[in-house]
């Protein structure tokens, strides 16, 4: 006779009836024990299932003892621990046996997940009887391979791949893997791939080999978008707008001709939106006809407009709860009567109009811009009905997400604080200051309901990202020859923002060890402190510098992102002329001693980031005064003034300007300026196209002491600078942080006889030197790397027809 089985393939239900009237066989128990079967007495029936008292607990029901369940049994498990099985059965040891249970013991054994078969049996033994769970296991992954992929390498599939090599197969991981793979493609390009899997059972069906079957097939290129009813807005306006563009030449470089579904219904909305800025309300796009060509490599996009007629701006007014006078509501506007309608002006008008409520605390304003189509003149009358409702402050400000920045860190840089009115123009400006920390990938502000209808609870959600790096590098400049480079830093020193750092350079030209400290809280505070010590040798045409000292100084900002700082600065400089220079002339500049000096200077930085700005400025002057007082050598003033503007500009290009003018006084008239103190300009970090540090005044003098010597010009440095670099950059490998850069380079250095702007015999336009150039740059791991190719146009004889120059780190 054979046990009564429930297995996850037949229906539980009948299985389940079915099972106790099959319980009592003890011919099973006999017949496993080797014990010949006793044929049951005439008449005997299996005992029927009796029907528990109301007041019976519900897991005990009424049964005898011979129903009870003295052993559960595991079979077939290997790797799985007999244990876990046991713990999932709501039959357990000594417990009665309650065959309505089995389809609840059934359920939770197979969703373990570890199993491809589970059968529950029931043997019947002397004193009761045992309980057995026999199943199958799935097999283990012993490997996961890609087979057919040769135009994306592993490398790019396995952020797509959630089968793991070590665990149990689980064939829901399989199905989203080939999902992922085939979407990897679209998003690529290869819109006809296909991947498909198959298992090969290894080591006797114990463990399998998952394999990713990819047929790529051709690469699919957008060949071509056309647009049929486009008379209003040139098709070209259109096509500039949108993701999806037409391939090229240059297509393998670009990425520019992959078509991705997601990025097509993006673009359908974009298209729409541009009518809309155009004044055309009524547009229809109808719906876009995509066609593959015979070979099955191009897409040709078919696009029918109407576009119908452009509409204007009729009245404009203003309705609902007003809480401030029509008149300054109406200065928020961007848009006025009789100008063609612009849905993005609008959109831009109503968060204006709504920044004036948020920030009275009304954060649950409502603006909505009813119209009022006019068919016969087309104008459409804007009126905006606005719905305060009720002012609420803040009752309590969230931080999470920050599991090493310590929540004070974010605390200090929001301007929304607990217990007062809310301010939509503060959560703004929080969410960007603690953007500008740089520690955090996302920084969002969410609002939720507070304990009462007038409070309001706001959520700072970031998301940290790693601010240590330890960078090593070497590069080849045809400057600077071999450039070597060494950092250790940390931007968020335990979390408590910050900055320590330790670095190197070495190379051709100049070598450079530094240890830096920067707190921009100190002692919780609102004072900055920063320290410098640093060892600085510098190659010059004619002479070596050498320096070694520190600085240090402590700020306090007066009002957000300006900054004032007061510091001292103490150096020890040694100066040593080139041997073979006939330096009598210029004896006394070659000068060593030491600077000591003190220094005054205030920024104001609205850069949306310190590192990689694209929005924003930074504006920045500074005094620093060496009296004799002071104990030092060097007796001099020095002014230094910056400004650096950044625009951002469609498709990710970014407009910068830096303007920078330098002064250096002499204070004792018998003290000349030691020429290492001076102005040297050209050069990849001032003006691109000239050698390093070419552009200066310069004397003639005798190449050596000899009275027949020849004589050269030797560049002695001035002390006025004036330097002008206009960049665009954009972006061309953006994923791999790759951009590329046009530029515009002036400037010049000036003696101390000499105005700016004055030319000399140079004959240089204003007084300056002028380039243009490109480049790219590329955000690597070790750092920020500039390629770059100046072109001088106010050319010397000296001067090359271009200037490579290869260098690591920020420009500005």
């Amino acid at each position: 006779m054979r046990s009564p089985v429930l297995s996850h393939k037949t229906l539980l239900p009948l299985l389940a009836l079915t099972l106790w009237a099959l319980v009592p066989c003890r011919a099973l128990a006999q017949a496993q024990t080797g014990a010949p079967a006793t044929p049951p007495a005439t008449g005997a029936q299996a005992p029927a299932p009796t029907t528990p008292p109301e007041d019976a607990p519900v897991d005990e029901p009424a049964a005898d003892e011979g129903t009870r369940v003295i052993e559960v049994r595991i079979e077939g498990n290997r790797r799985v621990e007999a244990e876990a099985v046991r713990r999932a059965l709501v039959t357990k040891q000594g417990a009665l046996y309650d065959p309505l249970r089995s389809a609840e013991d059934l359920r939770a054994v197979w969703g373990l997940g570890y199993f491809t078969d589970v059968q529950l049996l029931v043997q019947q033994l002397p004193k009761g009887v045992a309980y057995v769970v026999r199943v199958q296991e799935r097999p283990s992954v012993r490997a996961v391979r890609l087979v057919g992929n040769e135009e994306l390498n592993n490398d790019d599939l396995k952020e797509q791949i959630d089968v793991k090599a070590a665990t149990i197969l689980d064939m829901d991981a399989v199905r989203s893997t080939v999902k992922k793979i085939q979407e990897k493609y679209v998003e690529k390009g290869f819109f006809l791939a296909e991947v498909t899997h198959k298992l090969e059972l290894v080591d006797n069906g114990a463990n399998v080999d998952v394999i990713f079957v990819i047929n790529e097939h051709a690469k699919v290129m957008v060949k071509e978008i056309t647009f049929i009813g486009a008379q209003q807005v040139k098709p070209t306006a259109l096509k500039d707008v949108m993701i999806t563009k037409e391939g090229g030449y240059f297509s393998f470089l670009t990425g520019e001709g992959t078509y991705r579904e997601e990025a097509f219904q993006r673009d359908l909305q974009v298209i729409q939106g541009t009518y809309y800025d155009h004044g055309f309300i009524n547009v229809r796009i109808d719906k876009p006809v995509i066609s593959l060509s015979a070979d099955k490599r191009f897409i040709f996009i078919t696009m029918k407009v109407t576009e119908g007629e452009p509409y204007d701006i009729g009245k404009v007014d203003f309705g609902g709860d007003l809480i401030v006078p029509r008149e300054r509501l109406a200065e928020k506007m961007t848009t006025t009567p009789k100008e063609r309608f612009n849905r993005t002006k609008l959109s831009q008008d109503i968060l204006a109009l709504t920044d004036v409520y948020y920030d009275e605390g009304y954060a649950y304003a409502n603006i909505n811009p009813v119209t009022s189509v006019n068919a016969d003149d087309k104008t459409v009358d804007l009126t905006f009905d606005i719905q305060k409702g009720p002012q609420v402050t803040i009752e309590r400000i969230d931080v999470i997400g920050n599991s090493k920045t310590r929540d004070r860190v974010i605390r200090r840089e929001l301007r929304v604080y607990e217990g007062e009115l809310y301010s939509g123009t503060g959560v703004r400006r929080s969410r960007e200051r603690v953007t500008a920390l740089g520690f955090f990938e996302t920084v969002d502000i969410t609002q939720k309901p507070g304990s009462a209808d007038d409070r309001i609870v706001l959520q700072v959600e970031v998301k940290e990202k790693a601010t240590g790096t330890f960078q090593v590098g070497l590069g080849f400049s045809n400057v600077e020859n071999f450039i070597f480079t060494a950092q250790v830093s940390q931007n968020n020193f335990l979390g408590w923002g910050q900055s320590v750092s330790a670095s190197a350079q070495i190379s051709g030209l100049r070598s450079l060890v530094q240890l830096s400290f920067y707190d921009p809280y100190f002692l919780d505070t609102q004072y900055l402190l920063s320290a410098d010590f640093y060892r600085v040798d510098s190659d010059y045409d004619g002479f070596t510098r050498r320096s070694t000292g520190g600085s240090i100084s402590l700020g306090y900002q007066f009002v957000d992102d300006v900054l004032g700082t007061i510091g001292y600065t103490r150096e020890y400089v040694d100066v040593e002329a080139s041997s073979s220079l006939g330096a009598v002339l210029l004896a006394n500049q070659f000068l060593s001693g030491v600077t000591s000096a003190a220094r005054l200077s205030l920024s104001f930085d609205r850069r949306d980031n310190r590192l990689f700005p694209s929005r924003g400025f930074i504006h920045y002057g500074s005094v620093e005064f060496a009296p004799a007082l002071l104990g030092g050598t060097f007796l001099f003033t020095r002014y230094t003034a910056y400004s650096r503007l950044y625009f951002p500009m469609p498709l990710g290009f970014v407009f910068k300007t830096n303007a920078t003018v330098g002064y250096i006084q002499q204070l004792d008239a018998d003290n000349p300026l030691p020429i290492s103190e001076l102005y040297y300009l050209g050069g990849i970090n001032t003006v691109r196209g000239y050698f390093l540090r070419s552009i200066s005044p310069s004397l003639t003098v005798p190449r050596s002491d000899n009275p027949d010597a020849t004589v050269t010009e030797f560049r002695t440095g001035g002390n006025k600078q004036l330097i002008l670099n206009l960049e665009l950059e954009f972006p061309v490998f953006e994923k791999a942080g790759i951009r590329g850069v046009l530029f515009y380079d002036a400037g010049n250095a000036f003696g101390a006889n000499e105005r700016f702007f004055q030319d000399r015999q140079d004959k240089v336009p204003l007084g300056l030197f002028h380039s243009v150039g490109f480049g790219f740059r590329w955000f690597s791991p070790v750092g920020p790397l500039r390629f770059e190719w100046g072109f001088p146009l106010t050319r010397r004889p000296e001067d090359e027809a271009y200037q490579f120059e290869f260098t690591i780190g920020n420009f500005f």
